[in-house]
């Protein structure tokens, strides 16, 4: 199950029309630091577009959505490391699925 967090209005930078999303919290997982070897709690949001009004997608918020966050391929792209001169080149992304298996 996902929770519903936030709602937002976004601008679509190519054609600048509004549109609005709503942010997924997933499951909790824990992880382990790879530079510490320590232990840490962790979870994993998305957005997804939808066709209510922003109050209504804020009215959405605090319940739960059936289904999971997966990682999926994509094309390659750069993000920059915070405080840092480099770059990571990603090759995924996370994406909703309405299924739990």
């Amino acid at each position: 199950m996902l929770k519903v967090i936030d709602a937002k209005t976004r601008v679509n930078s190519k054609t600048n029309e509004e549109y609005n999303i709503v942010v997924l919290l997933g499951n909790v997982e824990i992880q382990k630091s790879q530079s510490s070897g320590k232990f840490y709690l962790a979870s994993k949001t998305i957005s997804i577009p939808t066709t209510l009004t922003l109050n209504e997608a804020k009215q959405l918020i605090g319940t739960s959505i059936p289904g999971k966050i997966e990682k999926v391929d994509c094309a390659e792209y750069l993000v920059p490391v915070p405080n840092s001169n480099k770059k990571l080149k990603i090759t995924h992304t996370f994406s909703y699925s309405p299924s739990e298996a």
